[in-house]
């Protein structure tokens, strides 16, 4: 059996960035946080009978608004390959014992009434595997179809930079998000003898800016901190949010995400190479 390195082909046209319009008003953010800040400490605390977060405990400690990244990846692997089968082959008459086939003779196999021939073939294969997932830059455990449902109903524009110090600093850089796409292309197994070509083409590496309100609040009687979010485009509430010290430091390109992207053009995919070029692109 032989296996040629699997190449990934990433071409410019497949890298874009687009930054959300902000549809929920600041003013209204903060209204429906101010509401919601007594649920900032958790369950328990809110239905604690002896000790519970109250208005006059509860404070706004800071607020901010932020660009939160989530990316789209597409991406399909396409296989060339042989395999090596035997195909059983019945013969229906009942004297014969051997079967000649382009010069060739093969013995007939008889089990009770049934009579076979097998045939040793080598099958020319062709495989093409989809991959098309979104996934939240900042690692959390975020529907894709919620992320994908921002794209379908609310107007976002494409940028080539973007220079903000509302930005927060992506933890799932570019190198995350297409090892995730060549770690599940990969894991369709193929029954293969030899492979004459193995290539993943990635058509999407779509990095998304949405815009989040948080509200960080002080229960001072049992000096705890919570934070409030606010969903920029739909307004809606998360009582359990986080604080992000991490905000991108630099303008952010479509040309460093270009740069990153010549670098893996040829490159193997299941090595550690690609992990090292990307990472610093996005997070050094």
């Amino acid at each position: 059996m032989s296996f040629p390195q699997q190449t990934l082909q990433l071409d410019e046209s497949a890298i874009r960035i687009y930054l959300f319009d902000e549809v929920y008003p600041a003013r209204a953010a903060e209204e429906q946080a101010e509401k919601k800040k007594l649920s900032a400490f958790g369950m328990l605390a809110k239905f604690n009978p002896l000790n519970r977060p109250r208005d006059d405990t509860v404070r706004l400690s800071r607020k901010e608004f932020r660009l939160e990244p989530f990316w789209h990846v597409t991406s399909t692997r396409s296989v060339d390959y042989t395999t090596q089968m035997t195909y059983p082959v019945p013969v229906h008459n009942p004297y014969a014992h051997k079967v000649e086939l382009n010069g060739e003779q093969y013995e007939v196999t008889r089990q009770g009434d049934k009579a076979r021939i097998d045939l040793a073939v080598t099958e020319m294969c062709h495989r093409k595997m989809a991959f098309d997932q979104f996934s939240d830059g900042l690692g959390r455990d975020i529907k894709p179809g919620t992320l994908d449902g921002y794209r379908t109903k609310y107007k976002f524009s494409e940028v080539e930079q973007i220079e903000r110090e509302e930005l927060i600093k992506p933890t799932v850089p570019q190198q995350a998000a297409l090892l995730a796409a060549s770690t599940a292309l990969n894991g369709n197994s193929i029954n293969a003898h030899h492979i004459q070509s193995d290539a993943i083409v990635v058509e999407r590496l779509h990095l998304y800016w949405r815009p989040v309100f948080a509200f960080e609040f002080i229960w001072s009687t049992a000096d705890k901190r919570g934070v409030i979010e606010v969903n920029g485009l739909t307004g809606e509430v998360s009582e359990n949010g986080q604080w992000f010290k991490d905000k991108l430091s630099k303008v952010m390109t479509r040309e460093m995400l270009l740069d990153a992207g010549c670098e893996l053009a040829g490159a193997v995919v299941p090595g550690g190479g690609i992990a090292v070029k990307i990472i610093g692109k996005l997070t050094e």
